[in-house]
């Protein structure tokens, strides 16, 4: 009885372990209709619909995460329910300059950064991060303290920041 039991759970617990196939197949198919679907914002609004940038600092007390994405900024200030953000509301000038600054940025360089201090190693200032998704892929930065980015993402992060103090 016992080897039984033993063959049927050890052949149901390998089937339901196996990945469905159909299922990704089905995302592969939705993914393609949404791409097809948006192409044309994005052959006019290239950065806007493809980029995600992600700024986030951090310490024991503190918690700030701004978002860039779909044309608006979101501003998280709760670590602890990060699904109640605030929306701020930018123009489309600050769209695309938004959007400039990160077409400036070479991705492939982003995790390579060095940061100009290390105060964040010893409670000095808050952690900080740059993450950026271009066209499905995900670039994180290396951190940095907050307030003192690396010079080449210098000016997106200010950009991003500003936005947290605007609301």
């Amino acid at each position: 009885m016992k080897t039984i039991v033993f063959v049927f759970l050890s052949v149901f617990l390998t089937k339901s372990c196996q990945p469905k196939k159909e299922s990704v197949a089905t995302a592969q198919v939705i993914e393609t209709t949404k791409m097809v679907e948006n192409s044309d914002a994005m052959i006019t609004n290239n950065v806007q619909t493809a980029t995600k940038a992600e700024y986030e600092a951090l310490s024991r007390g503190s918690f700030c995460k701004i978002v860039f994405q779909d044309n608006q900024i979101m501003v998280y200030k709760d670590r602890n329910n990060e699904n109640t953000g605030d929306v701020v509301k930018i123009s489309q000038a600050e769209i695309l300059e938004i959007s400039d600054l990160l077409k400036a940025i070479n991705l492939n360089e982003l995790p390579n950064l060095k940061a100009p201090s290390d105060a964040r190693t010893y409670d000095g200032a808050a952690h900080a991060n740059l993450t950026i998704t271009s066209n499905g892929k995900v670039y994180v930065g290396n951190g940095f303290d907050a307030g003192n980015p690396p010079a080449a993402i210098k000016k997106i992060v200010s950009k991003l920041v500003s936005y947290s103090e605007k609301k």
